[in-house]
């Protein structure tokens, strides 16, 4: 790809700002282990089990354009998060939690390498591999890359739309604009029409200063926009005519209730107008300190900024404005800002540098070393504090996680005092060597508890081990007879791995026929609702066998209504059940 001529060196940048970062293949290197490493020892959690159960659930069909959860119609997000699930299984050979969430480290891969790429096209290779070495180590962007749903591929799309459009922004041509709706579309399918509307709320700055908006009323720029709309449409026009007798949901209107009725009618996630005031510092940690002084700091001298340094100001505004102005709000919604917001960072610790800039620096270097400090003390205070709470509300945590709190702050803490004595590093102005040694101790920290912290307090959770004695104990049924009431749950599904879908007993009426018929079977629920169950029914279930999620001694009594019980109508005779769909290795403590 060719590359744009180099940018006019702005003032307020110094001869003395570069900083000597590692290598690309060291951040490359970095990401692929962060991203990958343990990425499929963690049980499903929340509303990764849909992506699973409705990928589980194509295979068992053959019908890749109608999905399902528990057999009825489930079409809430379009279908390319399924494929990349069911390619991944494909390439593997098997479907479980890591299969689940491989497109997603695939996609944080891709969101790093196009913020890399902005960065080194529009201000310095230096500015570029800071801003992804800054947008790996965030807590948010780690979290949701090794997450198994839609919300990274958004993120990956959006910026690689991005990239595009800044490496043909001279070149303005139908194929140009072809690859750019193409790679916007494409990520529509993948969550919603947001990989669309964002891209171009990006760009829409530098082509409304640059009077490059006029190109979007030529035959080139509407025969691209009509081609990608197509490719975009093509899966839900397939899947409407192919439609299977009772299936009745239509992708279509999904798209129009989710993107567009709920953006501006919403009928959930209604946060507050002010939720991305406090969600946005909270999504950018560790790096709020320096994003709060990148942001004030080169907004007050914004005037006598770079061309591209005052677009990447007016971006962030327009995306933090669209996502504010939408009705539905929740706090991952705006995680496409992250990237610019790492961009923000990087440009004000290596190219925007002043007169006005340097106090700003200084302190906010002071404060992100502060906070830093803080999360290796915490992690080397970690044993101490456990021990005591344990004790108090009688709860235990594994050794290995003591061990694992002091190894990570004991290293990061060795790697924050160690970079001042290497001897390459001396000769840096003690502010480089600053910014050095907060990126390689984030790292340390960032790595240590997802790829391995994490995966120790899995063992906490207790939604696995009651679908795998729920399975078990069940498995002679038929599945018609393992009923959920009054709704299904996609993580119990996926962990039950029936070749057919089950029961789903949305009224009392339908449960008390159920138990009625006299037939073996078992009635799966959560203690919310089971609570709320007519005496006669309870009393019935009650004569049965019953199995429940552990309740820990630690938990809120909400969050004890949430726990899952099954009551068996009858004795179900107990056999082995293992399948290769949804099967994971426990792990001993």
């Amino acid at each position: 790809m060719p590359c744009l001529a180099e940018p006019t060196v702005s003032a307020c940048r110094t001869s003395g700002s570069a900083i000597r970062l590692p290598g690309g293949f060291l951040l490359s290197l970095t990401a692929v282990f962060v991203l990958f490493w343990g990425l499929g020892l963690r049980t499903l959690w929340a509303a990764e089990g849909r992506w699973a159960e409705v990928t589980r659930e194509m295979f068992l069909t053959g019908d890749f354009f109608h999905p399902t959860i528990g057999g009825q119609p489930y079409f809430d997000k379009p279908l390319l998060t399924y494929w990349f699930c069911a390619a991944a299984s494909i390439v593997t050979g098997v479907l479980n939690e890591l299969t689940i969430r491989i497109p997603s480290a695939l996609a944080g891969l891709a969101a790093v390498w196009a913020t890399v790429k902005i960065g080194s096209r529009l201000w310095s290779v230096q500015t570029g591999r800071l801003a992804g070495w800054l947008l790996l180590t965030m807590y948010a962007f780690l979290f949701w890359a090794r997450t198994g749903t839609a919300e990274m591929e958004n993120v990956a799309a959006i910026m690689l739309a991005v990239a595009w459009y800044w490496s043909k922004r001279d070149r303005p041509g139908f194929w140009s604009m072809l690859v750019f709706y193409l790679i916007a579309f494409v990520g529509a399918l993948t969550k919603g029409l947001t990989a669309v509307v964002v891209p171009i709320c990006i760009v829409l700055p530098d082509m409304l200063v640059e009077r490059r908006w006029r190109n979007l009323f030529g035959i080139k720029h509407i025969g691209a926009l009509a081609i990608a709309s197509l490719v975009y449409l093509a899966p839900f026009v397939y899947a409407g005519l192919t439609e299977p007798s009772g299936y009745h949901s239509s992708g279509l209107a999904l798209v129009f209730q989710e993107n567009v009725l709920r953006y501006f009618r919403p009928f959930d996630h209604k946060g507050p107008i002010y939720l991305y005031l406090y969600e946005l510092p909270i999504l950018l940690l560790p790096w709020t300190p320096l994003f709060v002084a990148a942001a004030v700091s080169l907004a007050k001298c914004r005037k006598e900024l770079d061309h591209h340094t005052r677009w990447l100001l007016w971006a962030l505004a327009a995306v933090f404005l669209f996502f504010t102005l939408s009705g539905s709000r929740r706090s991952y919604y705006i995680l496409p800002i992250l990237p610019l917001c790492a961009l923000l960072i990087a440009v004000f610790l290596v190219w925007g540098r002043r007169e006005g800039t340097e106090e700003a620096r200084r302190k906010g270097l002071a404060v992100q070393k502060t906070l830093l400090t803080g999360l290796i003390l915490f992690n080397l205070a970690i044993p101490v504090f456990l021990t005591a709470a344990g004790r108090l509300w009688l709860f235990h945590v594994p050794l290995r996680f003591h061990l694992a709190s002091l190894v990570i702050g004991a290293v990061a803490a060795i790697l924050g005092a160690g970079f001042d004595r290497l001897k390459s590093l001396r000769p840096l102005p003690d502010e480089q060597r600053a910014i050095l040694t907060q990126v390689a101790v984030a790292a340390v920290l960032l790595a240590g508890y997802f790829c391995w912290q994490e995966d120790i307090l899995d063992q906490n959770r207790t939604e696995y081990p009651f679908a795998r004695e729920l399975r078990a104990r069940s498995a002679s049924l038929p599945p018609e007879r393992i009923a959920m009431f009054p709704k299904t749950n996609a993580n119990l599904l996926f962990y039950l791995n029936a070749d057919k879908p089950g029961l789903i007993l949305e009224t009392v009426d339908q449960l008390r026929r159920f138990l009625e018929s006299g037939l073996p079977g078992v009635v799966v629920t959560q203690g919310r609702y089971a609570s709320q169950l007519p005496q006669d029914i309870l009393n019935v279930l009650w004569n049965g066998q019953c199995i429940g999620e552990q309740v820990q001694s630690w938990e809120s009594r909400s969050c004890k209504q949430e726990k899952w019980v099954a009551w068996f109508c009858s004795n179900p005779k107990e056999t082995p059940h293992a399948a290769k769909i949804g099967e994971r290795t426990d792990h001993a403590n």
